[in-house]
């Protein structure tokens, strides 16, 4: 899935409101496989899938497929050079984010062509993703490599700069819901295969569906294997898993997502009027400088969408008491849903918002923050007294300023400084 899906989607700003700035964190374009999925879910399957070849590997027809999954008797596999293919953006990668790309500069005609720079790490995924972005500008854009010596790093690759970081939280919460949710699935195509069908082979199945998709660009046979129900319960399984790896259920979270609010924070109060003195020259200290730009893209990886999205408490449960993440059941009523935030080239944006208001045959024109996840308005849960559930900008500035006091120690509750990493996280 890409958000291309989610592309159309309007978000006009409110009536009599102007965005006058806006900047955006986006993920990635869509590629072949990741690496852990890859070696954990999709290789075992592979393995066992070319082990019903009729004569050679070199032959393109296997045998023992019935039912639904009769197509693997000649099903090709779209990652067919895994060294030089994994983490590598698709061919259809690159034509979705032109796809995205044109999408974000059609909301903001008049910031786009203020644009002078954009900003990417060293990864091919990330550089290529912004290179293909590149070319939709009406005007030259640089891209600029982010990398651990400029402090902007922590902003938008918080997960990379943090010593503490593991990907390692909520792997065994996964496995127990993968281990309750794929007995019936097995249950029900085992009579199909020709090989034993084990838990991370369904695992497997599901993600090649959105890869094989991703790869080439139309639904992949694979997908209608699976009822909505069990896709409803692999949703419910990577939830669970990003819930406690990136979400709320990570106590680091909030220290790796208040860096990117703390420097668009300050990045829009240099737009800001009247100019505030209070949040300039204060934080990660690689803010760019007025040179009338005013609309801001960064390219980054899965992670750190759900890292803002904490620290704002975008998805966080409206009910503390209920048991949000039950290992042997699907918690329906759940308000952490990543597929509304991280598919490929899913995006967080800020956007600074200037409204007119009337009062008393007055004008004045005052100033908001509205958050946006993927091309949709997204209100902060304590913060909605604007036009269209919009933060006020100095309420906004407020937030973040009070939750760098809390979770400003970057350095320190990461570990960074010391030879051990910081405490259990």
């Amino acid at each position: 899935m890409t958000a291309d899906s989610l592309a159309a989607r309007s978000h006009a700003a409110p009536k009599y409101c102007e965005v006058t700035a806006a900047s955006y964190l986006i993920r990635h374009a869509a590629i072949y496989a990741n690496d852990d999925d890859y070696e954990q879910y999709i290789e075992p399957f592979i393995k066992k899938l070319n082990c019903t070849y009729t004569s050679s590997l070199s032959s393109k027809n296997r045998k023992g497929w019935k039912g639904p999954l009769s197509f693997f008797d000649k099903w090709e596999n779209p990652i067919n050079d895994p060294e030089n293919q994994l983490e590598q953006i698709t061919p259809q990668g690159i034509k979705d984010s032109k796809k995205v790309g044109k999408h974000l500069l059609s909301r903001y005609p008049k910031l786009v062509p203020t644009t002078k720079r954009i900003y990417a790490d060293k990864k091919a995924r990330t550089k290529d993703t912004a290179a293909a972005f590149v070319k939709v500008f009406p005007q030259e854009v640089e891209v600029v490599e982010i990398d651990l010596n400029r402090s902007s790093f922590h902003a938008q690759d918080p997960h990379k700069a943090c010593k503490a970081f593991s990907k390692k939280p909520g792997n065994g919460e996964l496995e127990t819901f993968m281990s309750h949710y794929t007995i019936p699935i097995i249950g029900r195509l085992q009579r199909f295969s020709p090989v034993m069908l084990a838990e991370t082979d369904i695992m497997g199945l599901q993600q090649l569906c959105g890869y094989e998709s991703a790869i080439r660009g139309k639904k992949s046979d694979i997908c209608d294997v699976f009822t909505d129900s069990e896709w409803m319960a692999y949703e419910y399984a990577w939830d669970l898993k990003y819930s406690h790896m990136v979400g709320h259920g990570n106590p680091l979270s909030p220290y790796l997502g208040f860096p990117w609010l703390n420097t668009t924070s300050e990045l829009m109060s240099k737009f800001h009027a009247p100019r505030h003195e209070e949040g300039e020259g204060e934080g990660e200290g690689d803010i760019p400088d007025d040179d009338g730009q005013r609309f801001f893209l960064a390219f980054t990886h899965r992670e750190v969408p759900p890292f803002i999205a904490t620290a704002l408490g975008l998805f966080n449960s409206s009910n503390a008491f209920a048991e949000e993440f039950p290992t042997d059941r699907i918690n329906w009523s759940r308000s952490w849903k990543m597929a509304e935030l991280i598919p490929f080239l899913g995006h967080v944006g800020i956007e600074k918002l200037t409204c007119t208001e009337v009062s008393m045959d007055q004008k004045e024109e005052k100033e908001y923050i509205r958050v946006i996840a993927n091309s949709a308005p997204r209100p902060i849960p304590r913060c909605q007294g604007g036009s269209g559930a919009s933060c006020p900008f100095d309420e906004f500035t407020q937030i973040v300023r009070r939750g760098m006091e809390v979770y400003g120690d970057f350095d320190r509750v990461c570990g960074n400084d010391e030879e051990e990493h910081f405490g259990e996280f």
